[in-house]
């Protein structure tokens, strides 16, 4: 049974209610408007760190769910003190073939969970030299998150899990790849990612974190393209770079390839996207993890957040334009 609107709409409204829009900031085709809360945070729910972090210290693993592996599926054991984040559309990789996370999950301390990817690299299923996972710091092209996030609503919504459709985004990237006119023996995401390495960096170099930042709106060639935020100011600072790589890259195939434009519902202004924001309406769920999952849809809208206590992580983009 479904919580009522208020305890659904609650997490959204109270954080909604406590951010402001920081001074544009600009690089390229790209355009942030940071989202600040005041204070610290240490009122905004339970503690968490970050995949990278956590990995980094050994406290994480991720792996394969058996040593045959399934494509849709990894397995994360959290042996350390601390919950850890694992961002929607974050890459891993090594094991049999690199992957992103479905959605936004919370991996509880002393807490093993297995949860919804998706594989970003077609033509690899073998491990590597043993390896298990490894952090990458990227997160995939939002262009491409969008479209993942309505594929798992749809899932959500009729009771199939977090799952989304493999070959939508090995179309996705197999298409990247093309017009960039890269090799990649693997189809990996990550060679894609690679060849725009240099321009991607620079572009982020015009971006800075001021105080309380608690996430931000994007906007790619005067086009509202999506918002992030993590609840936890120090962890969004960890996080941030990690997030800005999947506008970024978009921000700068904007400019090579002008051309292929993909526009949602065109919001003229950051102030008119939180405004519809406050207004729309969420579906809430348990997650794989700690916390609950809701989605959004209607309204122009389509995304989703991670909930437990109070918002660890929202993805939110202009919903595509029907044809």
């Amino acid at each position: 049974m479904n919580p009522s609107n208020v305890e659904t709409h609650a997490p959204i409204s109270n954080f909604l209610s406590r951010v402001s829009l920081g001074p544009a900031q600009f690089s390229g085709a790209l355009t942030l408007w940071p989202l600040v809360s005041p204070g610290d945070a240490s009122p905004y729910g339970t503690p968490y760190g970050t995949l990278s972090a956590a990995l980094a210290k050994g406290e994480l693993r991720i792996d394969e769910v058996s040593e045959d592996g399934s494509v849709s599926n990894v397995r994360i054991t959290n042996e350390g003190n601390l919950a850890v984040l694992f961002l929607f559309g974050e890459e891993i990789r090594g094991a049999k073939q690199n992957r992103v996370a479905n959605a936004s999950f919370l991996v509880s301390p002393k807490s093993e969970i297995t949860i919804d990817v998706s594989c970003v690299e077609a033509g690899r299923w073998g491990r590597k030299e043993g390896a298990s996972f490894e952090a990458t710091e990227a997160v995939l092209s939002t262009s491409l998150r969008r479209k993942m996030a309505g594929k798992v609503a749809a899932a959500r919504a009729t009771g199939r899990g977090f799952v989304a459709d493999q070959h939508e985004v090995w179309n996705g990237i197999s298409e990247r790849i093309a017009r960039s006119k890269i090799r990649s023996r693997t189809q990996a995401y990550a060679d894609y990612r690679a060849s725009r390495k240099s321009d991607l960096e620079s572009l982020l170099e015009g971006f800075r974190l001021i105080d309380g930042q608690v996430g931000f709106i994007a906007s790619i060639s005067g086009e509202i393209t999506g918002l992030e935020a993590i609840g936890r100011p120090d962890v969004l600072a960890a996080d941030y770079r990690t997030l800005l790589r999947s506008y970024g890259i978009d921000a700068i195939d904007a400019e090579l390839f002008p051309a292929d434009d993909e526009t949602g519902r065109r919001f003229k202004s950051p102030e008119a996207l939180l405004q519809t924001l406050a207004q729309a309406d969420w579906t809430r769920s348990r997650s794989l993890g700690a916390g609950d999952d809701l989605r959004v849809q209607g309204h122009g809208l389509s995304g989703c957040a991670l909930v437990h206590e109070d918002v660890v992580h929202m993805s939110v983009f202009p919903s595509a334009v029907s044809s």
